[in-house]
């Protein structure tokens, strides 16, 4: 089963987890932000004040180091979720051709479509030519956030790809 924080331990290196997380400080809501906040002033014995006025890349790191936390992963699927939606779009809305599935620049926005068989996700990673981690990260994203049938169809092509490196 993929959470966010196998995503972000066991794909993602420390660049993507870097770049997945200051997505989370750049994108996120206030009050998303301020309870993860809290959470880290908590754990490192800082003051909150401390926390909120550091750049969200050092922000980043710290969430990093304190992933393992359970209230801390419905934050850190916020980061995968904001993370793709700005700067994995072409990617995703390539997929989603591939696949026939409805989207706005990578977003779907209709409840009417047929996601994708572990069948069509393998033959559009092997078509469709980018980084491998970005799509391993991608495909275990969408079936965490999308769940069932996108569960079903893409993490086993993950974990495919995870046995091949």
């Amino acid at each position: 089963m993929w959470t966010a924080r196998r995503i972000l331990k066991e794909l993602a290196d420390a660049d993507h987890r870097r770049a997945i997380l200051t997505h989370f400080w750049k994108h996120a809501d206030a009050t998303h932000r301020q309870v993860v906040q809290a959470h880290l002033a908590k754990e490192l014995k800082f003051r909150e004040e401390t926390i909120r006025k550091m750049q969200p890349e050092k922000k980043a790191e710290l969430l990093a180091s304190r992933m393992g936390l359970p209230e801390l992963e419905q934050f850190l699927e916020m980061g995968l979720m904001q993370y793709h939606t700005r700067d994995k779009s072409e990617m995703m809305a390539a997929f989603l051709d591939r696949w026939g599935v409805p989207h706005e620049n990578g977003s779907i926005e209709v409840d009417d479509y047929t996601p994708p068989t572990a069948d069509q996700v393998r033959d559009a990673v092997k078509a469709l030519d980018y980084d491998r981690t970005d799509v391993m990260i991608y495909l275990a994203t969408a079936g965490l956030l999308m769940a069932d049938a996108w569960r079903d169809a893409t993490w086993p092509v993950v974990d495919e790809m995870m046995q091949e490196s």
